[in-house]
């Protein structure tokens, strides 16, 4: 099985050269997982594997050994793999790593002239590879390595111009997101049909991470998908809002919310979703607070288009809350980009945002309210920028069907 995300993408690759021929860039040398999947299609595992992408030569992927299978099956056919220990040595990964990659840049001819090497210099928030465990940044024993090895080389950090390039997607990456979030749709049927009274917050967030793991794995030529989800219920849903959730093993009262965040990724994409569904009918306040939350999301997606501000959409879900008396219960943005990155930093929908919204670009929609020591509402979608609006590409009922 070959997944979609290998293909070659020759709208993105026009675009990266065209980014790197304006800043001067001969080569990039890029390790971190997001970046590696996203100019090559390869997903890496461990999160230490290399691509060289020259300007006016054929790029090199340089995958740690044991993941050049998958790394051959990227439309870079240049693949030579690494490895840095053995039962006797104890080896040194980046001595190894940047060994092969040296001498990749010294058959290109690079070695031999000044150059200007685009790396990920300013990358301080990480994406994780495929096995979750850990993940491998670009620190200074990465570049000032680099350095010694190109001492004609002058290192340029190519980090933001990535996040810029990143931030507008090709129409591959939208068929890609697309099937990602059918993925995600799977997650949230099954945390509808899993919310009943009596089950814990770790059964229910088990049983969404069990049906799109074992569904999506394959899933219209997917091959690696990953999944966390994240079940809060009754007065812990007024603390999520914070950075993380978390789920125990509380048990659902009948009648209180339960907030599902999902985090799904496949094949290197990712995608991000919440809703709030019940154990029975929601009632009273709750019922008022959903009908808030939904109306302020519906009121900011209409407002999406190309050429719009970010700072003028979140403005208009703001707005609608405050305007039915919850403006003193909003506690994050609006919404974010993603992709390759669970949160990309381009478009960020802030009231302080000076970002523009672009034809392709895809980011989140997530209006919420939090009452201290009571319950929190949030509803959360992935929505593409198009020309004359948006269109939502997280498809399930926000609304619970018993609603």
């Amino acid at each position: 099985m070959s997944g979609i995300a290998y293909s070659r993408d020759d709208e993105k690759i026009s675009k990266i050269k065209d980014a790197m021929e304006r800043e001067g860039i001969d080569v990039l040398v890029l390790r971190l997982p997001e970046n590696v999947v996203y100019l090559s299609g390869y997903w890496p595992f461990f999160g230490v594997s290399y691509i060289v992408f020259p300007l006016d030569s054929e790029p090199c992927i340089i995958p740690h050994q044991g993941e050049e299978e998958y790394a051959l099956k990227s439309w870079i056919k240049d693949v030579r793999p690494y490895g840095w220990e053995t039962p006797e040595v104890m080896g040194d990964y980046l001595h190894a790593g940047m060994n092969v990659l040296i001498g990749v840049l010294r058959e290109r001819g690079l070695d031999k002239r000044h150059i200007r090497v685009g790396v990920e210099a300013s990358v301080e928030f990480v994406a994780c590879p495929y096995n979750r465990r850990e993940s491998w940044c670009v620190g200074t024993p990465t570049i000032e390595m680099l350095r010694q090895k190109l001492n004609n080389a002058e290192i340029v950090d190519f980090a933001q111009t990535l996040y810029s390039l990143k931030s507008v997607k090709t129409e591959k990456e939208v068929s890609i997101l697309r099937i990602v979030n059918e993925l995600t749709d799977i997650g949230l049927e099954s945390f509808h049909d899993a919310v009943r009274e009596g089950r814990t917050e770790a059964e229910v967030a088990g049983e969404v991470e069990y049906m799109v793991t074992a569904k999506g794995t394959g899933f219209k030529n997917i091959e690696k998908c990953i999944v966390t989800a994240f079940v809060m219920s009754g007065p812990r849903t007024a603390e999520a809002y914070k950075m993380f959730n978390n789920h125990t093993n509380k048990r659902i009262q009948r009648g209180e919310p339960v907030l599902l965040e999902l985090n799904v990724c496949a094949d290197g994409y990712w995608s991000d979703t919440t809703r709030v569904y019940f154990a029975g009918k929601p009632e009273g306040e709750l019922r008022k607070l959903l009908e808030v939350v939904l109306t302020a999301q519906e009121a900011a997606i209409s407002h999406v288009k190309d050429g719009v501000r970010a700072s003028d959409v979140c403005n208009v879900a703001f707005k609608e809350i405050r305007g039915r008396g919850y403006g003193g219960y909003i506690r994050h943005r609006l919404g974010h980009g993603i992709g390759t990155h669970l949160h990309e930093p381009i478009p960020a929908l802030h009231i302080a945002s000076s970002h523009i919204l672009r034809k392709n670009m895809i980011h989140s929609v997530e209006p919420g309210v939090y009452v201290p020591g009571s319950y929190g509402i949030r509803i959360e979608d992935i929505v593409l920028v198009g020309g004359r609006g948006a269109e939502l590409l997280t498809k399930y009922p926000r609304l619970p069907h018993e609603y």
